[in-house]
C-alpha cells in the first residue's frame, strides 16, 4: 500500500533538511538539516522521516523521498554487500518500497530499526567523501 505524501509534507521536507541553513562552520560552510545525519546508517535517514509524524506510511515516504534525494544529488549510493546498486534511482527506491517489511505496521518501529541492518533489507548507503569515493554506512 502507498501512501503519498502531500505538497506541503514534500515542501516541509525540503525545507527542513535540505534548504534551511541551521549552521555555518568557521570555513564558510553552511550546515543544513540532512547535514546532521552525514555518515550515519540507512537507519539514521529513516530516524529523519519523523518530520512528518507518526503515520507509518508517510514515515515510510518520506524516508524514501529522502533517499531519492540524497541520490539524485549524488550525496549516497545505494549498495548490497559492498556493491553499488546499478540501476535508475527510480527503480532503487521501488526495490526498497516493495521489500518493505508486511510485519511492521503502524508500530514496531524498533524492529524497523533492526530490518536495515538485516539479509532481507535490499540496500544499505554509501555517502560520497570529499575525494569522490563512497564509505560503506552500515
Amino acid at each position: 500500500m502507498k501512501s503519498s505524501l502531500s505538497n506541503a509534507e514534500v515542501n516541509n521536507l525540503r525545507s527542513e533538511l535540505f534548504d534551511t541553513v541551521y549552521e555555518t562552520m568557521e570555513n564558510g560552510a553552511l550546515i543544513h538539516g540532512i547535514d546532521y545525519v552525514e555518515g550515519h546508517s540507512i537507519a539514521g535517514i529513516w530516524h529523519s522521516s519523523n518530520r512528518v509524524g507518526d503515520d507509518f506510511l508517510k514515515r515510510r515516504e518520506a524516508f524514501l523521498w529522502i533517499l531519492e534525494q540524497l541520490l539524485r544529488q549524488g550525496r549516497i549510493k545505494l549498495h548490497k554487500n559492498g556493491v553499488f546498486l546499478d540501476a535508475l534511482i527510480e527503480t532503487q527506491i521501488e526495490v526498497l518500497r516493495q521489500a518493505w517489511p508486511a510485519s511492521v505496521k503502524n508500530s514496531g518501529y524498533e524492529d524497523l530499526y533492526w530490518w536495515f541492518f538485516d539479509p532481507e533489507c535490499p540496500a544499505g548507503i554509501a555517502w560520497r567523501q570529499e575525494d569522490g569515493s563512497y564509505e560503506i554506512a552500515d
